[in-house]
This record gives structure tokens, sequence and C-alpha cells, in this order.
């Protein structure tokens, strides 16, 4: 009886090498599942950002309806206004209450005042819901930008929250750029010379120019402190216009949205300029 027991609990048990064999399959199993996991986040995060680029479209749409055409995006070094934030006042003013069609784009605060009714009956909007817009101050991302770049103002922030909000320490994203396309040109670059960078001549008759959110995209990382490969100064250019090509179009060449924006997150790595950025088009 005795050894028939024995048997059987022998026969029951794992042996070191079975049990080493399991873990083995097991660890095996977690790494393949691992990098899949990360792949479907990195492709719910990208559907989420064209579900927040449908909204802003659609705030697009209605704000040109209401004032006549889509805001503006050309940048302003003076007073560090460029298309990321213009695009932010006019979805949902400069204090989130709406926009003001005298506003001067400069982040005066002055048509704003709560105070004057007669300012808050003009105010149009907003065009996003406060809730679900992701707007952020700019040095809630860049603490300190330099005076090209007005920090005490709103950008709206895309959806892959890979930067920490300097103020209250919470994952946000990285700003959306906007860029307004020009539709009495005609052109959409080839190649830059090293001359044509940072000239804004070069692309006086661009359908899009690349200067729009230059400032922002030549700020440090807050990702690795290092630029932004579209910020770089021979890259930077090639990479955008690359980009925002319409490969169907070649005599004459013709970016995507060659009448109406193009809207513009860094994507899961935070790096504008790099494949995983995403666009208000398809690009793949």
């Amino acid at each position: 009886m005795k050894s028939t027991r024995r048997s059987l609990q022998s026969a029951a048990a794992f042996s070191i090498v079975e049990m080493i064999a399991v873990i083995a399959v097991i660890a095996i199993l977690v790494g393949l599942l691992v990098p899949a996991l990360s792949m479907v986040q990195k492709m719910a995060a990208k559907v989420s950002q064209k579900g927040q680029f449908a909204n802003i479209s659609f705030g697009l749409e209605t704000y040109r309806d209401e004032i006549g055409d889509y805001p503006e995006s050309f940048s302003n070094t003076i007073t560090g206004y460029h298309g990321a934030q213009r695009l932010a006042e006019a979805m949902i003013g400069l204090d989130g209450f709406g926009y003001h069609p005298l506003s001067l784009w400069d982040g005066d605060l002055t048509l704003y005042d709560h105070t004057d009714p007669v300012n808050i009956a003009a105010r149009k909007g907003p065009y996003l819901e406060l809730d679900t817009s992701n707007a952020v101050k700019l040095n809630s991302i860049y603490s300190t930008p330099p005076g090209t770049v007005n920090g005490d103002t709103f950008i709206l922030a895309d959806k892959f929250k890979n930067v920490k909000n300097t103020v209250t320490g919470k994952k946000i994203g990285m700003p959306i750029l906007y860029f307004k396309a020009n539709t009495i040109n005609v052109e959409h670059p080839v190649s830059i010379l090293v001359s044509d960078v940072g000239d804004p001549l070069r692309y006086v008759t661009c359908i899009y120019t690349y200067l729009d959110n230059r400032s922002l995209l030549m700020l440090p990382s807050p990702i690795d402190g290092d630029g932004n490969p579209m910020g770089v100064t021979m890259g930077g250019p090639m990479i955008f216009y690359g980009d925002t090509w319409d490969e169907n179009f070649t005599a004459p060449r013709q970016p995507h949205n060659n009448e109406s924006f193009i809207l513009l997150s860094a994507g899961a790595d935070g790096l504008y300029g790099t494949r995983d950025d995403v666009y208000n088009f398809e690009t793949d």
C-alpha cells in the first residue's frame, strides 16, 4: 500500500526540470505578448488622436462658417504667437470661454475681460468642448520657452500623454501644430536649399509654409532635451514637405488638404518629424 502511495505522489509531483521548463514557456509567452500589447496601445492612441482631429476639424469648419475663413497660422516671433496657439485661440479663446472676432492674435487678454458685457456678447464659440479639448498652457510643457514663444498661451495637446505637466505633474500630450493652406499659391517644394532655410521669401509661393510653427519646433524637446527632427536646420523643411505631399499629384506637386488645413501630432515618441507622426489625413 505504501509503495502504491509513493508511486502516485511521484507521478503527481513536478520535477525541477519540468518546473523550469514551464517557467521558460511562460516567460516566452510574456515576451511575445508585451510587444503586442504595446502595439495595441499605440494603435488605440492613434485612433483616439484621429478622433481628436475629427473634433477639431468640425470646430474649424464651424469657425469658418461663422467668421468667414479658417484662422490664419502664420508665425509672429515678436509676440511669440504661432500656428498652434492660433488654433487654440480660435477653438476656445484665450481664456477658454470663446473666441473674440477682433482678436489681434497676440495673446492680449483685453478683449477677453469678463467684466465687459460688450466683449462677452461678441464672443464666438467655444468650438470645442473644454473637457475634451486637451487645452493647456505652453509653459506647462516647456517650462521656460524663449521670447520668440509666448508660454502663457493655450495650445491643444495631443492624445499620447508622453510629457509631464510642469505645473500639475500629470501626463499630457505635445502641442498639436496647425498649418492653414494659402489657396492662392501653387507650390509644394521638392527640395530646400541651405540658403533658403528660415527665409520667409522661400515660402511666399507655397500652399503651406513650414515656418508657421518653426519656433515651437526649434524648442528643446521635453522628451530628450534635443531639437525635434523637423526643426533641424536642413532636415526640417524636407521632412515637412515630404510628409505632407500627396503622392497622387506629381505635376504640379500638391499637398494633402490643399484648400484647408493640416493638423500634426508628434505621435507616440513625442518628436515631430519621425515615422510615427500623425496627421489629419492618411500618410500610409
